[in-house]
C-alpha cells in the first residue's frame, strides 16, 4: 500500500523520482526501492516525506484511508516518541514483555524505544500501530489525540 501511495503522492505533485529524491537527500535508486515496495523507508524518511507533502503518515501507510493534511515542519523529537510509547502503554495496562510478544522483538528494544535510546523502526511502528489501533501521526506528535 505505501509504494503505491507514494508513487501516487509524487506523480500527483509533479516530481520525479530524482527530484523528490533530491528533496529527502537520498539517492534516487533508494527513493526508487521504497517507492517499488522492495525496501522499507527508515521511519524519519517517513517522517520527512509526510511532511513534504503534509499529509498523514497513517494514510501513507495505508493504516487509513483518510487522506488527512497535515502540517508539520519539524524534525523528529525522540523524546516525545518515547514519552507517547510509554503513555499509551501505561493508559491500556500493557507491559514491555506483552508489546514486545506483540511485535516479536525484545522488551529490550521496547525500553529503547520508551527511553528515547533509538527510534523505533518503520516496522514495529507500522505493526505497534495495526496491532494497538494507534495513529502515527499522534504517536509522533503530528497530530494531537482527539
Amino acid at each position: 500500500m505505501f509504494a503505491e501511495r507514494l508513487k501516487e503522492l509524487r506523480s500527483y505533485e509533479g516530481y520525479t523520482q530524482k527530484e523528490i529524491a533530491k528533496i529527502l537527500k537520498v539517492e534516487r535508486a533508494t527513493y526508487a526501492g521504497w517507492e517499488c515496495g522492495k525496501d522499507i523507508i527508515p521511519i524519519k524518511r517517513l517522517y520527512n516525506i509526510a511532511n513534504h507533502y503534509q499529509i498523514s503518515m497513517d494514510y501513507m501507510l495505508g493504516l487509513t484511508d483518510k487522506e488527512e493534511k497535515i502540517k508539520c515542519h519539524k524534525e523528529i523529537d525522540k523524546a516525545l516518541v518515547a514519552k507517547n510509547l510509554k503513555k499509551f502503554r501505561k493508559e491500556r495496562k500493557l507491559t514491555q514483555n506483552e508489546i514486545a510478544n506483540t511485535l516479536n522483538t525484545t522488551q529490550s528494544n521496547i525500553h529503547k524505544y520508551e527511553t528515547g535510546k533509538c527510534l523505533i523502526t518503520t516496522m514495529y511502528a507500522v505493526e505497534f500501530a495495526k496491532n494497538y489501533d494507534c495513529s502515527l501521526d499522534v504517536l509522533f506528535g503530528r497530530k494531537i489525540k482527539k
